[in-house]
């Protein structure tokens, strides 16, 4: 129970908290108010900046982060009479577990403003919030979906910077936006007016600059380089219900949507996620994937698709540290959620597994030292406990023209991953495609947060995105965010669309997050005079 002391006290710190929560919801996907992010931490800092204790500090910062996150995340349970129950618990596991991780921002904020002093502890809130954000993407508890850059991504000519700085060095002026208003709001409450108009003079002027330098970036925009024409297609199966569905069946639908691209002049076709929910390549499905091989030969084209994979070993030597073993101890294998492309001129099928698996649904976190966490974790439907691939894949083809292209494929949850998508591109990738299943989300706020964040991976890289999704949304990127093209929620339909290849590396592409390595360091410095002032504090009592 929360103990009120002062009930005026309590109502306002309640309103603070709830306010903040709702502000930056509303800053997200699909709602286009990105804007809402420049002022929904003031609320909040008000709160922490008046705040009695850490125990006050952490039940409310706590609830606005709950709030934040509870709409914002709502879509994640999947909430249909078909949803796995298992997913509803994640759901709200991951809804009520996550905002914790946001007390360390507002807890060193608090313990370097009580030891170092005000000015300080503003100055440092950017990099500590920045420093959080970077570090939630980094584990095998990753969880970077509510990045506050995210909440840019209908605003072109502002998101144009991250070719340079990246969509956590967007979060980072979002942040420092946030502080100089509560600043603001400070200095015209207890000082002067004139002190809050130096504040917002700051916030106009990085503004304008940032849509100044994107207007210009936007209006030189041109498409240059090799040009590929690629199909997409939509099947929209039923995401619940296919992998009890007969493969075949599928296949014939799969091979009409692509005949239809191929005469559209389609010279890449591009299936979703999962496509076909079978292990095709386990030497189980030979008449299957002589289909596509043949397919792929008599129209000279290549196909790309997601599908699950098995790789067997017979031998202790060739398993990884957390390799399954069969039923009967004969074999261990691996199953990886993953990408293969099809080429019309050779029988190599190109592999790719994913690497960055979304907590709990996909693999349970620290699997190789907690391996009872894979007998606990299942979906229903048997998606669950996936093996890491190794290494990164770069796919590559030769045209009808004889040209040869390289691409990479990111599977689902992984194109939420700035650096690592900036890696495959360090590595020789063109363009980036992107294969997601967003069908058991239903028609809810997820699909278009997952649509939007890859606006991001094509500026950071000023690289096309060629998007590939079950039930949608499918689509196509250009390198300065624009989409070309995208379908509707729950159609079965396909499109064509030209795309061009890129050889040049962005500033971001070549450095990477370098304002959350700085944040790092200067939050880890900070921190470390407090808690040695802290210390210093103490002694001088106890004397």
């Amino acid at each position: 129970m929360i103990k009120i002391e002062n009930k005026s006290d309590f109502i306002k710190n309640l309103f603070l908290s709830f306010l903040s929560g709702i502000i930056l919801s509303l800053s997200f996907p699909p709602f286009q108010t990105g804007f809402f992010s420049f002022f929904g931490l003031v609320p909040i800092l008000i709160f922490v900046n008046r705040a009695k204790n850490y125990r006050e500090l952490l039940i409310f910062t706590y609830l606005s982060m709950l709030i934040f996150h509870a709409f914002t995340l709502y879509w994640i349970g999947g909430w249909t009479s078909k949803t796995d129950p298992f997913m509803m618990i994640g759901s709200v596991a991951l809804i009520l577990i996550h905002p914790v991780f946001y007390w360390l921002p507002f807890i060193f904020f608090f313990m370097i403003k009580k030891y170092i002093g005000e000015k300080t502890a503003l100055f440092s809130f950017p990099f500590l919030w920045n420093s959080l954000e970077y570090l939630r993407s980094v584990d095998e508890t990753a969880f970077p979906w509510l990045t506050l850059g995210n909440s840019q991504s209908y605003y072109l000519p502002i998101i144009q910077i991250t070719s340079i700085i990246g969509v956590y060095g967007l979060s980072f002026l979002i942040v420092v936006f946030n502080v100089l208003l509560f600043v603001a709001y400070k200095n015209f409450r207890y000082e002067s007016f004139r002190f809050s108009l130096n504040k917002l003079a700051i916030i106009i002027i990085i503004l304008t600059s940032l849509f100044i330098y994107g207007k210009v970036i936007l209006n030189d925009a041109i498409y240059d380089g090799k040009r590929l024409r690629v199909g997409i297609i939509q099947p929209d199966f039923d995401p619940w219900e296919k992998w009890e569905d007969d493969v075949n069946s599928q296949l014939d639908i799969y091979l009409q949507l692509s005949d239809s691209a191929v005469q559209k002049g389609a010279e890449l076709i591009v299936w979703p996620e999962s496509a076909l929910p079978v292990y095709l390549l386990s030497g189980n499905y030979p008449e299957e994937v002589n289909r596509i091989k043949s397919f792929c030969r008599v129209n000279n084209i290549a196909i790309l698709t997601g599908l699950p994979i098995v790789h067997f070993y017979f031998s202790k030597d060739q398993i990884k540290g957390d390799s399954k073993i069969s039923k009967d101890s004969s074999y261990y294998y691996d199953t990886y959620n993953g990408v293969v492309l099809f080429l019309s001129d050779s029988d190599l099928i190109q592999e790719y597994g994913k690497m960055n698996l979304v907590p709990f649904a996909e693999r349970a976190p620290y699997l190789r030292y907690l391996p009872f966490l894979g007998d606990v974790i299942k979906w229903s439907v048997g998606i669950s406990n996936w093996s890491v691939w190794d290494k990164q894949t770069i796919f590559y083809l030769k045209t009808r023209d004889g040209d040869s292209v390289k691409f990479s494929a990111a599977v689902c949850y992984e194109s939420i991953f700035p650096s690592f998508n900036s890696e495959f591109v360090k590595n020789g990738a063109q363009f980036l495609v992107v294969v997601t299943n967003d069908s058991w989300y239903g028609k809810t706020s997820g699909p278009y947060q997952h649509k939007q964040y890859s606006v991001f991976r094509a500026v950071e890289n000023r690289r096309w995105i060629v998007r590939s999704a079950n039930g949608g949304i499918s689509c196509v990127i250009d390198p300065f965010g624009k989409t070309i093209f995208q379908t509707n929620l729950f159609e079965r339909t396909y499109f064509v669309e030209d795309i061009y290849l890129n050889n040049e590396q962005t500033y971001y592409s070549q450095y990477r997050d370098l304002i959350s390595y700085i944040s790092l360091i200067i939050s880890a410095t900070l921190i470390s005079i407090s808690i040695i002032k802290k210390f210093g504090v103490r002694k001088n009592e106890s004397n």
